[in-house]
């Protein structure tokens, strides 16, 4: 009998066929995440000179400095009013992911916001926003090696629309990640103050004179004479 060698050539050829498909999706995904890298690194450059400054915002109660300048928004698709990440929400958090967990970005804190846009109940926005930037540190979190600390998740609802003529454009429903300044600048700096001059000594009273010694011939002004023993 004859076997046909047809069979396992064509599974070969279409595991060649498959593996060739997906090289450009692995080269966009590595080119997405050195996008990401390079927008979220702080590397100073001669276009930051006249970048925003770091703007003072307040999240949770407390005043943190972020700043703009180092920032993308990413559109991630939730189910419909859920908080639930969609599978192509998980697919395009992967790059973020791997940006973040990268050696240029790993001793680095970022803000990670939810928007919404003006549609429905400005409250319900408000929660919706803030359980899906939950939602996106966890994933973030649970797939890829970076510290719960390095990411806060805030949630801003529709309060910072990404085009105001526009407020129910689909464009405002997105996530933001903004670069945060280390813990140690987040304050602004107080201008130097040198230490106070002290006030100036006083001067030591004078001394009384040293009584005469037993014994001694002491004349005053008028020329009288005293001897003391």
């Amino acid at each position: 009998m004859t076997r046909s060698l047809r069979s396992p050539f064509r599974k070969l050829g279409l595991a060649l066929g498959l593996a060739l498909l997906a090289l450009p999706a692995f080269a966009d995904q590595a080119a997405d995440v050195d996008a990401l890298i390079r927008q979220l690194a702080p590397v100073e450059t001669q276009q930051e000179s006249a970048a925003p400054a770091p703007e003072s915002v307040e999240v949770h109660g407390k005043r943190i400095w972020i700043v703009p300048y180092h920032r993308v928004d990413l559109e991630v698709y939730f189910a419909f009013d859920s908080s639930e990440l969609t599978w192509r929400a998980q697919q395009d958090l992967t790059a973020l992911g791997h940006a973040l967990s990268s050696q240029q970005l790993r001793p680095h804190r970022y803000l990670i916001a939810g928007h919404t846009d003006a549609t429905g109940d400005a409250g319900h926005n408000q929660w919706l926003s803030e359980r899906r930037a939950e939602a996106v540190v966890r994933f973030l979190i649970n797939n890829f090696p970076i510290e719960p600390y390095r990411l806060l998740a805030v949630g801003w609802g529709e309060s910072r629309l990404k085009t105001p003529a526009t407020p129910n454009a689909a464009i405002n429903r997105r996530v933001e990640v903004v670069l945060m300044l280390p813990v140690e600048s987040n304050a602004p700096v107080a201008p130097e103050v040198g230490p106070a001059t002290p006030p100036a000594a006083a001067a030591p009273p004078a001394a009384a004179p040293e009584a005469p010694l037993p014994g001694t011939i002491t004349t005053d002004k008028d020329g009288k004479v005293t001897i003391t023993w």
